[in-house]
């Protein structure tokens, strides 16, 4: 009947998400920028406890820096890239993150460190939104619940297999050097957004699905 038919026009429809390049290049840098996220918040205490000698109340305080910093960060990613562009505020976002996972493996016991685990937690969560908004706009609007949970789908990927990488780095070398490799992650997930077609709006991707 015509309820059959419409519900095989809309899983054939949510198959043809997977041939949409730019819902795809989004979802496997969000899964890049996931890996950097999970393998900082689960190894960032290890770090300050084992390594920088942290007690149990400063592991607490700085992680509460972090989100907070995220809770901050997220509203204003997501305001700008509304006024400058998607690319523009993920781009930027990515970049200094990178910058300062690096900088904060340098920083040890020195009153920068707080500073930049702050900025990282801006900076980081300030792309979630975002990353959001825009694979909802690079997808139908009948499908768009489908394309973000897609989405969401594909970069716990990421955030699944991150702290066993980050774990087996640091076992074989050292923690600082697994903080690099957050570090390449998050520079990977930037290179993918570089990749991403000129942005859309609705209209555009109504003509969905939109090939490489």
């Amino acid at each position: 009947g015509a309820r059959e038919r419409g519900t095989r026009e809309y899983w054939r429809g949510v198959a043809g998400l997977l041939r949409n390049r730019s819902l795809m290049l989004m979802s496997v840098g969000g899964a890049f920028r996931t890996m950097t996220q999970a393998g900082l918040l689960t190894f960032l205490p290890v770090f300050l406890a084992y390594e920088l000698h942290y007690s149990t109340l400063g592991v607490g305080v700085c992680l509460t820096i972090v989100q907070v910093a995220g809770f901050i960060g997220a509203p204003i990613g997501g305001h700008l890239s509304d006024k400058i562009g998607r690319r523009r505020v993920l781009m930027s976002s990515m970049l200094l993150s990178a910058v300062l996972i690096v900088a904060i493996a340098l920083a040890g016991r020195t009153i920068f460190f707080v500073g930049f685990v702050t900025l990282i937690g801006f900076f980081l969560y300030a792309t979630r939104s975002v990353l959001q908004a825009w694979a909802i706009e690079s997808t139908p609007k009948h499908l768009a619940g489908a394309g973000v949970g897609l989405q969401f789908g594909i970069t716990s990927i990421g955030s699944s297999i991150s702290p066993a990488v980050f774990g087996m780095i640091a076992d074989a070398f050292d923690i600082y050097t697994a903080f690099f490799f957050l570090a390449g992650t998050i520079i990977v997930a930037n290179l993918l957004v570089i990749a991403m077609p000129e942005e859309t709006n609705r209209k555009t991707a109504a003509a969905e699905p939109r090939m490489a």
